[in-house]
Formats: structure tokens, C-alpha cells, sequence
């Protein structure tokens, strides 16, 4: 293996358009540091019996293999604090690395959180309730890393939209259907966009992946509703939660309309005036604003402009990454350390254009 002081170990052979922006995480993390991505496979299923006992005793994932030199630090992405078991198919894990973190991203699922957390120096979450279970129920440091966007390479400005509304992925029924209703025809000058749009699973959800950021691109508003509006069949119980909707919208430029999830993480996050645009909740009077808002091009372009400086200067990617190193004061990769200084670049360039 090669020779980087650092290690991604994920999941990522099993492609799934819900994860994209995390594995987007993952492959500019190991660019900036020239690490590899370790992905081990899942066993074969076998009866429920058979496969417990299996999972118990040699793992659920195969091995990939040990290495030959101590390494720094390990970071184990988990999309789930139930993924954090992968740790287990580095032989002799321990002797293998001076430290192991995890990243844990739905981490609101706080009864997932088993005895291997233990074996991590320190766990990110994305959520506060997650590091509080950590540290409490296991005695295992972590803290609170968001998520990000690679908004050095998609942050866009450009007013010339040909897309008024875009909803990707889950929409709410009620609204959903009073959008088809009140766009869908002849007579509204409103092109809505939506859902299903390419893959759901597989190797071609990263091969559309900049086709659906290039939408954004060219799309005024995004719908983004947090996720205990108008559930359907078992969605996370978690309506505080951001996903990562809300950050690859607001970076390519759109307006984001829809429900803000209501507790202090969103406040947290997107502090600044009219981040998004709050629909009533009568979808038939949501659909009213949608078009006072897509036909308003000076308040449009204003907004989008503060939005993308806002994404540019607190939730890169490249943010979350420097502060991993500079917990386990790893010193920064020399690419990480000039794409900062591009992203700062960017930021100086977006603001003087709008002075």
C-alpha cells in the first residue's frame, strides 16, 4: 500500500445516490493527501442464524489485508454508527496505526452506537446528540464535524438560470402534487424540474453525479424540506437534521425553498439574512410564492451571491479536512494547504464582485 500517513476505510463499493456527497468527500480527501481508500466487501448473506453467528465470530467484512509500516491515523467514514464495525477487517488494526477516527454521518441514530466505538481515539459526528452519546456512554472523545460541499470546484454565480424550480430526491406529497398542479402546464411560465432523474444505485450514480450539480447550476430555486415534513414509509426520526441538499444547492447558486429543519443545527450553520426561503404550509399558496420568486431577478441574483460567498467561506469540504489533521496535529498535505488558499482566493474574487 502506499506510503501516505493516512487511510480512508468506507464503504464505497456499494454505490447509492443518498451517499454520493459523502463519497465525494472521501475521494477529495484522498487527493489532497495521496492516501488510498480502503473498501472492504460484505460477506455473502447466508440464513439469519448462520449469518449471526458468522458476524460474531470473523466479521461481517471480508479482510483487505494489513500494512507493512505504522501509519498516522486511520479515519473510518460511516455512513451509520452501525458501519463503524468495518474497523474490524484491518488485521491487527491497533499495531497498524498510531491513531483511528471515525466520521460518523447520520449519527442522530444515537441506539446504533455499539462496543465498537471503543475502539476509536476520537469520533466525529455530525450531529450534537451524537457526541454526547459517545462520550458519555463509551468514555470515547469526539466532537461535532459538519458536513461540507466541494464548493471550490461547483460554487457558481451565474444569473442566467433556464431552470425555475428543481426537486431532487424526496419531496413532500402535499407539495410535490400542488407544484405538478400549478407548473405542469401550458400556461405557467414556471419550469419545474424533478425527481426521477438518473440512477438510484450502482457505478452510474457517480457518472451522473455533475450532471445533477450542473442542474443546480442552472436552476433559480431548489426545494429542500428537512425530513419530518410529510414523512414517508421509515425516514429518519431526526427533523433537526441537514442533508446534503441543502449544501450543494446553496453553493451552486440557487435559492432554497422549502422547510428549514427547526432546531439549532440549521441555525448554526446558515446564520446569515433570508438563507433560504420558508414555503407556507398550504402547498397551493407555496406554489404563489414559488412564482413571485422565480420572477424576481435582482433579488435573486443579490441572494445567490451572499449564499455562495457564505457556502465558499464556512463549509468546504476542505474546512472539515484541515480540522481532522489539525486534531491529530497531522502537518497538512501540501495540496490540501494550496486548495485552502485557491478557496480563499475564490472567496476575495466573489466579494469584490459584488462591492
Amino acid at each position: 500500500m502506499e506510503n501516505s500517513k493516512v487511510a480512508v476505510l468506507s464503504l464505497r463499493d456499494y454505490p447509492f445516490v443518498g451517499w454520493v456527497a459523502i463519497d465525494e468527500f472521501e475521494d477529495l480527501l484522498a487527493r489532497v493527501s495521496g492516501c488510498q481508500i480502503l473498501a472492504p466487501s460484505r460477506r455473502p448473506n447466508l440464513p439469519k442464524l448462520f449469518e449471526r453467528i458468522r458476524n460474531r465470530t470473523i466479521g461481517k467484512f471480508a479482510p483487505i489485508g494489513h500494512f507493512s509500516q505504522s501509519r498516522e491515523l486511520l479515519i473510518v467514514v460511516a455512513r451509520s454508527p452501525a458501519d463503524l464495525q468495518i474497523v474490524h477487517s484491518i488485521s491487527n488494526v491497533r499495531k497498524s496505526f498510531r491513531n483511528i477516527a471515525a466520521f460518523v454521518i447520520d449519527s442522530y441514530f444515537i441506539d446504533a452506537f455499539n462496543h465498537d466505538t471503543k475502539l476509536f481515539d476520537h469520533v466525529f459526528t455530525t450531529t450534537e446528540e451524537g457526541a454526547d452519546a459517545v462520550r458519555q456512554r463509551f468514555g470515547v472523545a469526539s466532537s461535532v464535524l459538519r458536513q461540507g460541499f466541494d464548493c471550490l470546484n461547483w460554487a457558481c454565480v451565474d444569473e442566467v438560470r433556464s431552470i425555475d424550480l428543481v426537486g431532487f430526491g424526496r419531496q413532500p406529497p402535499g407539495y410535490h402534487h400542488a407544484f405538478q398542479d400549478a407548473f405542469h402546464r401550458v400556461g405557467s411560465p414556471v419550469l419545474y424540474l424533478h425527481s426521477p432523474i438518473g440512477t438510484i444505485s450502482g457505478d452510474a450514480v457517480r457518472k451522473e453525479r455533475p450532471m445533477l450539480i450542473k442542474l443546480l447550476q442552472r436552476s433559480k430555486v431548489s426545494l429542500a424540506f428537512h425530513l419530518g415534513v410529510q414523512p414517508q414509509n421509515s425516514r429518519p426520526i431526526s427533523a433537526d437534521f441537514v442533508t446534503s441538499r441543502w449544501f450543494e444547492s446553496l453553493a451552486a447558486g440557487c435559492i432554497v425553498a422549502g422547510k428549514k429543519p427547526p432546531g439549532s443545527m440549521a441555525k448554526e450553520m446558515f446564520p446569515w439574512p433570508d438563507a433560504t426561503i420558508e414555503l407556507p404550509d398550504d402547498p397551493v399558496e407555496a406554489a404563489e410564492v414559488i412564482v413571485a420568486v422565480t420572477s424576481n431577478s435582482n433579488s435573486l441574483n443579490g441572494q445567490r451571491m451572499r449564499n455562495v460567498v457564505e457556502m465558499c467561506s464556512r463549509h468546504d469540504w476542505r474546512y472539515r479536512i484541515r480540522e481532522i489533521y489539525e486534531h491529530f496535529n497531522v502537518p497538512l498535505p501540501p495540496p490540501l494547504i494550496s486548495e485552502l488558499e485557491q478557496l480563499n482566493t475564490c472567496i476575495k474574487r466573489l466579494r469584490a464582485s459584488d462591492s
